[in-house]
């Protein structure tokens, strides 16, 4: 099957409404006035399609927007060279998340808008078939089993390659059934925090080894500013990221899928995978907001050893 683009990202698209430079959440009954606004196209979805395509990635981002945003949206992901015209557009407004950040913590209110029927619009056979066109399918978003069983079998059978970040979702990570949508993945992506809800252990090599057990051997822990791990061979992998002036983490894990995902279908080994994710996480990080900093090819390409692979 010949394809139209090689990456596909799936799921949630928010617009971001970033608050900063502020002393402290407000309490109740409380109002706290930040120095810095800034609006931005987010979620793991919109993120991980603009690293893709920085990195010089036919990338085509699979989402539903509300119309109030849409035509925002969809300028915005223009911009970065990402296509959108499988997206659907819904009645129901924009999904949004409310972002309040001061210099130690972070603060998320978000409202899912039309995103509700995201899952519907995954698995009609209009977008079965346009994912199918793909090389690689990324899903940003948490797939319940039965809608799993529906859409990944046929995508394989379409010669896809497919990975997932469900980003934070603790009930998601609490329902043991979910692993089975694991299974059926090349490449599972979590944080920290999210491989301990699935395991149930302390470290990252403990998880690591919990989930070969489970047959997930191809999973890559993200440890923020310690970098990430991974396990092949029964021989652990580490990577810490390269030193950088940090300004905003916003979607830097995010970043990181891109660039292993990226590194992954090279053909790179995993050491050189784990390094090149590793670099376009904390690139990302440079700027305010998921999207400014994120690193064009040539920028990775300065930071990576002699022996990378391109």
């Amino acid at each position: 099957m010949t394809k139209s683009w090689n990456i596909a990202v799936a799921g949630e698209v928010f617009v971001d409404h970033i608050f900063t430079d502020f002393d402290h959440v407000p309490l109740p009954g409380e109002e706290v006035f930040a120095e810095q606004y800034h609006r931005e196209a987010g979620g793991g979805t919109v993120n991980t399609a603009c690293a893709l395509a920085r990195l010089g990635h036919h990338s085509s981002i699979f989402g539903v927007f509300g119309k109030d945003e849409e035509a925002w949206l969809r300028s915005r992901l223009s911009s970065f060279g990402v296509h959108a015209e499988h997206s659907c557009s819904s009645e129901l407004p924009n999904a949004l998340t409310i972002s309040m950040s001061t210099t130690v913590d972070r603060s998320f209110l978000s409202y899912a808008g039309a995103n509700r029927i995201l899952e519907e619009f995954v698995v009609s056979p209009e977008t079965i078939a346009a994912l199918s066109m793909a090389q690689h399918i990324h899903f940003a978003m948490p797939l319940e089993v039965g809608v799993a069983r529906v859409l990944l079998p046929s995508l394989r059978n379409a010669g896809c390659t497919l990975s997932i970040d469900p980003g934070w979702r603790k009930d998601w990570f609490l329902n043991t059934d979910n692993l089975d949508v694991l299974r059926m993945v090349d490449l599972f992506l979590p944080n920290e925090s999210e491989a301990q809800l699935l395991t149930g252990h302390k470290t990252p090599e403990q998880m690591l080894r919990a989930f070969a057990a489970l047959g997930l051997e191809h999973t890559v822990i993200k440890l923020g500013s310690r970098g990430a791990v991974a396990l092949q061979h029964d021989r652990l992998y580490t990577m810490e990221p390269p030193n950088v002036q940090v300004v905003d983490t916003t979607g830097a894990g995010d970043a990181f899928d891109a660039g292993f995902i990226d590194a992954w279908l090279c053909g790179a080994d995993l050491e050189e995978q784990l390094r090149r994710a590793c670099i376009c996480g904390s690139l990302s990080t440079r700027a305010r907001g998921a999207l400014t900093a994120l690193p064009f090819r040539e920028e990775i390409l300065d930071d990576v050893l002699e022996k990378s692979i391109f």
